[in-house]
């Protein structure tokens, strides 16, 4: 596994770097202190698995390089390390592209489960959202959704998991993964509530369920 960290203070890129080693993975690092440098950087190493960056840096910060990476490598994933805790953050960076959000406070164990479970298709969201405000779309619209998304987020309304959606709907577990990764873009939402709320809201179901 090869990694690219993004970050523009290098002591911060040397915990990282330790932090990860220390657990055992990746196999390398690569490192960069700008999105430019990144951008340099993935050109020479087509076969980077997965980017790590901080949010503000000099240079080109992380969401001019979200911007750069959904247009030049929109199937590299990409997992948000910061020192803000601020909901708003999160939100921004995952309806940007990103795939996760770890705040810099977190356990290098969190760390690791994070890149885990965005190297493995799925989208990380920090557990500080839990306590923060549901903030859906102010003008929810489900224009931006195919058919079959549709369908999956009736299903989410319905309050099935993901594999109760698939036996319902007759996909792979995965399928529907990505189907509701790419309704929470759509809609500009981190979780299932608020999908759900703005389903609600777009006049899809009468009542928001509760989780």
């Amino acid at each position: 596994m090869k990694l690219l960290l993004v970050d523009d203070h290098p002591l911060v890129r040397a915990g990282v770097v330790a932090a990860l080693q220390s657990l055992g993975a990746p196999e390398l690092i690569l490192e960069a202190d700008d999105g430019i440098a990144a951008m340099d950087c993935l050109a020479r190493h087509p076969d980077v698995d997965a980017v790590l960056l901080d949010l503000r840096m000099a240079g080109m910060a992380g969401m001019a390089l979200l911007e750069q990476l959904k247009r030049h490598h929109p199937l590299l994933p990409s997992l948000v390390l910061s020192s803000s805790e601020d909901p708003a953050d999160v939100r921004r960076v995952l309806k940007a592209g990103a795939r996760g959000y770890c705040p810099k406070s977190a356990s290098p164990a969190t760390l690791l489960a994070a890149l885990t479970l965005v190297l493995g298709g799925e989208i990380y969201v920090p557990p500080l959202m839990a306590m923060a405000p549901d903030a859906g779309p102010a003008e929810p619209s489900l224009d931006g959704l195919t058919p079959r998304q549709r369908e999956v987020l009736q299903e989410l309304c319905n309050g099935k998991s993901n594999k109760e959606i698939a036996r319902e709907l007759g996909m792979e577990e995965k399928t529907v993964k990505g189907h509701v990764s790419a309704i929470f873009k759509a809609l500009g939402v981190v979780h299932r509530l608020q999908a759900v709320e703005a389903a609600r809201a777009a006049g899809m179901v009468s009542q928001a369920l509760s989780y």
